[in-house]
């Protein structure tokens, strides 16, 4: 199911993007990973009662853009999940997107109120990921009802056995770490104590499963593309 809707998606889109076909129901949404997650902004005020998503992979992004949608979506009862593959980073997933389930995800996209769909494309040449809206009824109800069938052996992520859960400050940590910064110029920027960093520091190598500050720089470097880095490196 979800090589056949991979496949149809992908000659849509190659179609529109090589000018052989002017393709009314499909068309580039956002070109890099900033830009795709402002744009999601857009589609979440537009919906009107459901998300379905499926990732592989959730981006971790240093500036926290996800809290507001977060909050807005909540406030708005929205119904759906994202539902996630496991990753090494599923710990920061966990505590960005609480309501994530987990599952052994195929497809990838989401749908939004069963009558528009996103789905990634080819990546640009300088290596930026697309992402593209689609209307096409058929496409969006492939997705739906993989979506649908993958939901049946999801788990919410709460549930998931050894998953350390990270606190709002430590995932503040996790973005400092990301920028080079050391424990002084954290507990400096967070107005916490040295003691309170080193803790902080120690909980999410436990959440990664890993015995060394680098080890744990190497899952933060992996989960945080440096598209999203937009702030300079902060350092002691």
């Amino acid at each position: 199911m979800s090589r056949a809707l991979e496949a149809a998606v992908s000659r849509r889109i190659l179609a529109v993007r090589s000018g052989e076909a002017h393709d009314s129901q499909v068309r580039l949404f956002a070109e890099g990973l900033p830009a795709i997650l402002d744009g999601l902004a857009m589609l979440e005020a537009a919906t009107r009662y459901v998300v379905n998503n499926l990732q592989r992979s959730c981006a971790f992004d240093p500036s926290r853009r996800e809290r507001l949608l977060n909050r807005r979506t909540r406030a708005r009862k929205l119904q759906g999940h994202m539902i996630l593959h496991p990753t090494e980073h599923l710990p920061l997933s966990a505590a960005c997107h609480p309501d994530t389930w987990v599952a052994q995800v195929q497809g990838l996209g989401l749908a939004i109120d069963e009558r528009l769909a996103l789905f990634p494309g080819p990546y640009t040449g300088d290596g930026r990921p697309t992402a593209w809206l689609c209307s096409d009824p058929d496409l969006v109800a492939a997705f739906c009802e993989l979506w649908h069938e993958t939901k049946r052996s999801a788990v919410p992520v709460r549930d998931v056995p050894g998953l350390v859960r990270l606190t709002e400050r430590q995932l503040d940590v996790v973005a400092l770490l990301s920028k080079g910064a050391k424990d002084a110029t954290i507990s400096r920027l967070l107005g916490v104590s040295p003691r309170t960093v080193t803790s902080d520091v120690g909980k999410i190598m436990d959440a990664f499963g890993v015995a060394t500050r680098w080890e744990a720089g190497m899952v933060i470097g992996r989960a945080c593309p440096p598209s999203l880095s937009d702030r300079p490196v902060v350092r002691s």
